[in-house]
């Protein structure tokens, strides 16, 4: 990758072994030690995101202090189990109408800088200023202002309540607001980028790449959570960009290789997923409807809810599929991971769309891996980096629910087969998905990188003068003394 910094995640270094024992300095103190890392979130908590919850419990385990900064509230929708054994606080970013009192009751009453225009305070990103306008390009003059006054917040509250770091998931607006906070802070950020963040077209090609190079350029490291997206950024970043692989990682501990397979009759298929385009479950249904047509008998249960169920609860019905395929909707994960458990096989036949959207690191299938289950999906994006085609699951072309039944039946009618996949991807699981080793090496570059801003090094990309927010909390903290 030339010109770019381009680091994979693999058990060297940073996250070896348990991580706990890797993340010591010089001096033998943890790298965790006194570290507050600050989550930039869109929502939180959300049912689909339980990557990131598993994250932050991993940095939390390893010594870290998290707090969420939540842009939205969640939606009414169940939530996971674990969310009780997070002990981050949940900060939830004010709109508009609320910021001005956040600024009082935070600076306590200091009004100097809420008298400087914020556009002046965030420009000089770029040798002729310009930073809103690429950042925000698309974006209605009112959408620009809600994200601008979350940034404020957020530096405000960052600043006031020590965070060391903050980092973003997702290269969208949680990242749009964590770099404008680090602009306004001199708190250094990151962010992970996932799939839809970095391949969808929000405005048209060359813009959309002109946002993304800005991020890029200006985080103090950025991890992805594949090599397939690593290679697509390293064609975007800037020469000083640092990109690092850390795939999301699972809990093996609490995710188990069940002792036995099911001995279930009928047999039963799994779809585990958000009911949108990119999953493929239109061609799963129509994947069972050959199954049946050819006298198998099973039946194929799909967890999840989104704006494709009306669609596919239409295609069910137009294929006849009532007996042998339902929705369950949306479940906590303790009571999804458990219908895993009893599943003969995963089916997810992902796709890319044509926005450009697509799945980057499916969970589902990394949890299916280590309960010992066999998986079949399709070779797009990173799922090739998770499912080592007839060794670990089998993989067959997007849009084609002819393969995907082939595969699927030579799954529930070879046992032998069906055991040797389920061994292989424990295996692999183990060796390269394992939750603590990966969020050790995210917990020791956000530790370097802390290290170097205060060693005087800028990481990212340089914004010119010390930042107002920073010079007014020192201001604040001193009259508070």
């Amino acid at each position: 990758m030339s010109g770019n910094t381009f680091t994979r995640s693999t058990g060297a270094g940073h996250g070896q072994g348990n991580g706990q024992s890797d993340l010591t300095a010089q001096h033998g103190r943890p790298l965790a030690d006194g570290l507050r890392v600050g989550y930039v979130l869109k929502r939180f908590p959300r049912l689909s995101e339980t990557f990131i919850l598993n994250e932050m419990l991993a940095l939390e385990r390893l010594g870290a202090r998290v707090e969420v900064f939540s842009l939205q509230r969640p939606p009414q929708e169940p939530t996971h189990e674990l969310l009780d054994a997070l002990r981050a606080p949940v900060l939830y970013l004010p709109g508009r109408e609320s910021l001005d009192g956040l600024m009082v009751r935070e600076r306590g009453g200091d009004q100097e800088l809420r008298k400087r225009p914020l556009a002046e305070m965030l420009q000089g990103a770029e040798p002729n200023g310009g930073l809103l306008d690429t950042l925000f390009a698309g974006k209605s003059e009112q959408d620009r202002l809600h994200l601008c006054q979350q940034a404020m917040a957020l530096a405000l509250l960052a600043t006031t309540r020590g965070i060391s770091h903050l980092h973003a998931h997702f290269a969208s607006n949680a990242t749009s607001v964590a770099m404008l906070a680090s602009r306004l802070s001199d708190i250094g950020f990151s962010f992970t980028a996932h799939a839809r963040d970095i391949y969808h077209c929000y405005v048209d090609a060359r813009t959309d790449r002109a946002v993304r190079k800005l991020k890029l350029d200006a985080a103090d490291f950025v991890v992805t959570v594949n090599d397939y997206n690593a290679a697509h950024l390293s064609t975007i970043a800037g020469a000083d960009a640092r990109i690092h692989r850390i795939y999301n990682g699972i809990d093996l501990q609490r995710l188990t290789m069940r002792a036995e397979p099911p001995d279930s009759e009928p047999q039963r298929i799994m779809g585990i997923g958000r009911l949108v385009p990119k999953k493929g479950f239109d061609t799963l249904l129509e994947a069972c409807a050959g199954l049946r047509d050819q006298g198998f008998r099973f039946v194929c249960e799909i967890v999840g809810d989104g704006p494709e169920r009306e669609a596919l609860q239409a295609r069910i019905e137009a294929l006849r599929l009532a007996e042998q395929v339902r929705l369950h909707g949306a479940l906590p994960q303790e009571r999804t991971l458990a219908l895993l458990a009893r599943a003969d096989v995963l089916a997810l036949p992902a796709r890319i769309t044509d926005s450009g959207d697509r799945d980057a690191l499916p969970t589902v299938l990394l949890e299916a891996l280590a309960l010992g289950v066999p998986v079949v999906s399709t070779d797009v994006c990173g799922i090739p980096e998770i499912v080592d085609h007839e060794r670990c699951g089998l993989l067959v072309s997007q849009d084609d629910p002819r393969a995907l039944a082939a595969a699927l039946q030579r799954i529930l009618t070879t046992p032998e087969l069906a055991g040797e996949l389920a061994r292989a991807g424990r295996a692999r699981a183990c060796s390269e998905f394992d939750l603590q080793r990966n969020a050790a090496d995210l917990l020791g570059r956000v530790a370097d990188s802390v290290r170097a801003r205060r060693g005087g090094q800028q990481p990212g990309q340089t914004f010119g003068q010390r930042p107002a927010i920073r010079e007014a909390s020192d201001a604040y903290r001193i009259r508070a003394r």
